[in-house]
């Protein structure tokens, strides 16, 4: 794969092409900020008008977003005509792109994926420099509607008879998915759908318990899993004609007759053969010699690598991996202790009974372990001279004396292997009808245990208030409420402790350290967090991230600017995490009626925070 093409030289040759204004989607924002990072020493200007229609229209943004003004970036865009528009960013900054593209005065952006849903953003070129998108911490490739959805930003309506999406070398783009997503048809939309909480509540607010069930059923969601549920029937009505074959005969359910018999037969002998050579203390050992497992020895230990009987006598014997890299072979009445420590093992079905990989990382593992490891406690059990399975045996079966019994002996396990397909198909199915009813009946019987809910399904007390609280983890916010944690707190306490309940990124970084009042409130909420896991996914409640809302809150005199200095976070992800939190904040402010007190905290915190850049956008 030959070097991607310098961001200059890109920008030049669309220009000498006429193929401006372009959209460059790149892999990252960084990305996307060094491609600006190229221009700032470039030799390329536009000419006068263009550099002061640029600066007319950013100065008209800047009157509604005054922020606008203070962007480092304003001098590079209207010196080479060139923006880039990513997550990181300012809202106000990515409006005055955007109006920049809809007047015509930028030749080209440099954009993340992000870009290409959900804004009216016209350019004639497209150009893709990737085949692939990293979601969560993972890489994955474009599906064939993220590869339309990008390549269909090309051409403007009314200026443009056709876009023209161009593909740039580059180590991160593989053709295949490109040529796939452009040929192919895009996946179909799966439902969002979630039931929640605060939706339980209100539905139960608005309608009888006996007419949800028809409300749910009309969903989309449920739509898709009736879809799905019919593709399943189709494949059932195919096992059944699988089944047909082996018809009814003697016994009603010839099946679960030939395979009780079949057992019984085949574990008697193993039993009679298990008391005469196996004392318990080795049967008891035998079902935890699997592969991987640590045992000890009368010198030295090992790791499994098979366990197996032997040919002629059917002793339990075991394969061995030791700790000098010798594979040994020995019966497994020498093992002596089965050690609470277990190593995955990618079996092989020859010697060495694993692959080479495998067997060189067991041998490294096997040596850094330590000198002392913890025995697992075998339990010893004395078998009854006279088990359940010996009454079975002592009934009468029809088996032996049954004419169908050669039929039954040979097609018993196909058989037996269509009836279990079609009983979990069918388990499937039922599942799937009434899948999304059997999560609203759970919500309920978590809401009525925690008494937000009658058991006739009508909301009490609590319900009535809870049910306004329509945001993620509902559940711990309104605990929290009851439990009065946040009685007697600050506002840049609340919003702090708000904050850390909105945010959902893991990612490391630089914060303001959190206040004493914040850090000992986020203990209870963790432990109220902990506490509702069974129920609901307790959020990060990190701190360092509650730092950064709490010092804006507490200093009134802080700027923008000076917040941003203070933490490694983009100016774009720190304003999301502000409108975040004030959204957490306005769901507490509607509860005025019944916890004045709060609501009146929740608004103040509202008031300190809409300031500055966040006064700029509803």
């Amino acid at each position: 794969m030959p070097p991607s093409i310098h961001p200059v030289d890109l920008i030049q040759s669309l220009r000498a092409r006429s193929l401006t204004p372009a959209i460059v989607f790149l892999t990252s924002r960084r990305a996307c900020d060094d491609a600006m990072q190229t221009f700032e020493q470039g030799p390329a200007t536009l000419p006068p008008v263009r550099q002061e229609r640029i600066a007319a229209v950013l100065q008209d943004v800047i009157t509604h977003y005054p922020s606008v003004a203070e962007h480092p970036l304003i001098p590079v865009v209207q010196r080479v005509g060139v923006a880039a528009h990513h997550a990181g960013h300012l809202p106000s900054w990515k409006i005055a792109i955007e109006e920049l593209m809809r007047q015509g005065c930028l030749d080209a952006v440099f954009a993340t994926t992000t870009l290409a849903a959900g804004v009216d953003f016209p350019a004639r070129t497209v150009v893709l420099t990737q085949s692939s998108v990293r979601k969560t911490r993972e890489f994955t490739d474009f599906s064939i509607g993220e590869v339309q959805q990008l390549s269909g930003r090309a051409g403007r309506r009314g200026k443009d008879y056709v876009g023209f999406a161009v593909v740039t070398p580059s180590p991160y783009i593989d053709l295949n998915v490109i040529t796939r997503g452009l040929t192919g048809q895009p996946e179909g939309l799966d439902s969002q759908f979630v039931v929640t909480y605060p939706m339980v509540l209100n539905l139960l607010k608005a309608h009888p318990l006996d007419q949800i069930h028809a409300i749910l059923a009309k969903s989309f969601a449920q739509f898709q899993l009736n879809r799905r549920a019919e593709a399943l029937e189709s494949q059932l009505d195919g096992l059944q004609t699988q089944m047909a074959p082996y018809g009814p005969r003697v016994c009603t359910d010839w099946i679960t007759q030939w395979q009780v018999f079949d057992a019984a037969r085949r574990q008697k002998s193993q039993r009679v053969q298990a008391i005469r050579r196996e004392p318990p203390e080795l049967t008891a050992r035998l079902q935890f010699l699997a592969t991987g497992r640590v045992v000890g020895l009368a010198r030295g230990r090992g790791v499994v690598l098979r366990y197996y009987r032997s040919r002629g006598q059917r002793n339990p014997m075991v394969t061995l991996l030791r700790p000098d890299g010798a594979i040994t072979e020995c019966p497994a009445t020498l093992v002596t202790h089965i050690y609470d420590q277990t190593f995955p093992v990618a079996e092989f079905p020859r010697f060495p009974w694993c692959t080479p990989e495998s067997l060189q990382q067991l041998a490294a593992q096997l040596t850094d372990l330590p000198v002392r490891l913890n025995p697992l406690p075998i339990l010893t059990q004395e078998e009854p001279e006279r088990s359940e399975l010996g009454a079975v045996l002592t009934e009468e079966f029809p088996c032996p004396t049954c004419p169908s019994k050669s039929a039954c002996h040979k097609d018993h396990a196909k058989a037996l292997r269509v009836r279990q397909d079609i009983h979990r198909q069918q388990k499937t199915i039922q599942a799937l009808r009434t899948g999304l009813w059997h999560r609203f009946q759970g919500r309920a019987d978590v809401l009525q245990q925690f008494g937000y809910l009658t058991p006739t399904c009508r909301l009490t007390a609590e319900g009535e208030w809870a049910r306004l609280i329509r945001i993620d983890h509902s559940l711990l916010i309104t605990e929290l409420i009851r439990a009065e944690a946040f009685v007697g707190a600050d506002p840049h306490v609340l919003a702090g402790i708000m904050a850390s309940i909105a945010h959902d990124d893991d990612r490391p970084g630089a914060f303001p350290r959190a206040g004493n009042g914040l850090t000992s409130l986020l203990w209870q909420v963790r432990r109220l967090a902990e506490s509702l896991a069974p129920h609901e996914e307790p959020p990060l409640l990190r701190a360092d991230v509650a730092g950064v809302p709490e010092r804006w809150v507490a200093d009134p005199h802080l700027t923008w600017i000076g917040l941003a200095r203070t933490t490694t976070m983009a100016e774009g992800d720190i304003f999301r995490l502000m409108s975040r939190t004030i959204e957490y904040l306005s769901q507490l402010h509607l509860l005025k009626a019944t916890h004045p007190t709060l609501a009146d905290a929740a608004a103040n915190a509202i008031k300190l925070m809409r300031r500055g850049v966040l006064e700029e956008l509803p």
